[in-house]
């Protein structure tokens, strides 16, 4: 098994480290050579790990733990296992970090270096995420950010986006009228109450876009060889639009979910 870690420290509360930590699905996305994670089936990472002209690449299902001041990343994957362990101990001001990444399975003696880079860089994904953290927002807050997105303006879509985190990317089967079990799914990963959906078949033909309050479709836009169907919702008729074009989202997507994280200006 080989072992490498790396220790920083971090301008931030322990609070904000520690949210971070905790959003497994959040972190291991921001990870150096993750490609994929999805919560379809539990937490899943596809990880590549490059070396000279190879490149061992394993999906690992992982479960997160936690004590006192330590944070227990652990993914079993079908060549090999990775388990990252981050160990905090909170200064005046600051945090300190301490990472131990272990790694056993194919090209373990081949991997130091790159095994080295990898903890090295996810310690900088922790501090800038922690650092850059915005302080706790009531969910009225995430409400007011959401009421400016309208899927006909792109610049508001943008705008949402630049204050938001991804915190689930996947291949999904929708089939037909399945798009809510697909949103119950989808939700069964993600706490906030404030959630937006994008998903795009592998040949770009079909896409749709969609921002809910908890259940509440507040606006929803589908593209399919048809057409362009989209509507902010702000009464009723336009309630029974957003269903009917929810009905329609039917075949295999890429979907990215993000909630929002910072106040719009």
């Amino acid at each position: 098994m080989k072992r490498k870690s790396t220790s920083l420290e971090i301008r931030a509360p322990k609070k904000a480290v520690e949210a971070v930590l905790k959003d497994a699905p959040g972190f291991i996305t921001n990870w150096p050579y993750v490609v994929r994670v999805s919560m379809k089936k539990g937490l899943t990472a596809e990880i590549m790990l490059p070396r000279f002209v190879f490149k061992f690449r394993d999906v690992y299902r992982f479960e997160y733990h936690s004590d006192y001041n330590s944070h227990i990343y652990e993914g079993n994957g079908k060549k090999s296992h990775v388990t990252l362990v981050v160990t905090l101990k909170e200064w005046q001001r600051d945090v300190n970090a301490v990472l131990e990444l272990s790694y056993k399975g194919k090209g373990e003696f081949w991997l130091g270096k790159t095994l080295q880079d990898f903890v090295d860089r996810i310690g900088n994904v922790l501090k800038e995420l922690s650092e850059n953290r915005p302080p706790e927002q009531v969910p009225a807050e995430h409400e007011k950010i959401a009421e400016h997105v309208d899927f006909s303006d792109p610049m508001s879509v943008a705008n949402f986006l630049a204050k938001s985190r991804m915190v689930h990317s996947g291949l999904h089967i929708v089939s037909r009228g399945g798009f809510f079990d697909l949103i119950a799914e989808l939700r069964a990963g993600v706490s906030d109450r404030v959630i937006y959906i994008s998903g795009i078949t592998g040949d770009g033909l079909k896409a749709f876009k969609v921002l809910l309050s908890g259940s509440r479709i507040m606006a929803i836009e589908y593209r399919d060889p048809e057409g362009v169907q989209a509507v902010k919702v702000n009464g009723e008729n336009d309630a029974k639009l957003a269903g009917e074009i929810a009905s329609r989202v039917e075949g295999a997507f890429t979907i990215n979910v993000w909630v929002p994280v910072g106040v719009s200006e």
